[in-house]
């Protein structure tokens, strides 16, 4: 079996912030494998939402054995434990709070397209929150859609919410 090197965003406004981050963590090292690698807390705005609690956001390295459609169930299921009741038809236009919602950003260095899941995550070029952390992990990886590494991504990105490094 091959391991796999895999990229996830994590975040939380409501509720314990902090508590439901560290929560995931620890149900994401014993369901889908190895953290490599962890970013520091960031809080920043919402995006895309109008008076919503400020989020805490944390990148994280992962090894794991899962195929990605594995790995995005085992995501589910970890959302699901920490309280988290989402429909499962995608809804893009509307954003609501949530104690936890864990991203795949990168998955190797492989793209998918389908109806349930893309990689590279598809909106991580426009967002602050989610590159910040990933350039303090991994400010060189590449983006195999756009051949530019995160650090020259978020040098051009057009996101201008708040997004603060949290001392820890």
């Amino acid at each position: 079996m091959k391991e796999h090197h895999v990229f996830l965003l994590q975040g939380s406004n409501k509720g314990d912030r902090k508590n439901y981050l560290d929560k995931s963590l620890t149900l994401i090292s014993q369901k889908i494998g190895r953290i490599i690698n962890k970013s520091s807390l960031f809080e920043s705005e919402a995006w895309n939402m109008k008076n919503s609690p400020l989020f805490y956001n944390r990148a994280l390295h992962v090894k794991t054995y899962h195929s990605p459609f594995n790995l995005l169930e085992k995501i589910y299921n970890i959302e699901f434990i920490i309280g988290r009741r989402k429909k499962m038809k995608k809804n893009f236009k509307k954003y609501k709070d949530r104690e936890i919602d864990i991203d795949i950003l990168f998955y190797d260095h492989i793209i998918i397209y389908s109806s349930i899941l893309t990689i590279p995550h598809p909106l991580l070029h426009k967002r602050k929150f989610a590159l910040e952390p990933m350039c303090e992990i991994s400010p060189n990886k590449n983006h195999p859609i756009f051949n530019l590494t995160l650090l020259e991504i978020l040098g051009v990105c057009l996101d201008k919410l708040n997004v603060k490094k949290l001392r820890n």
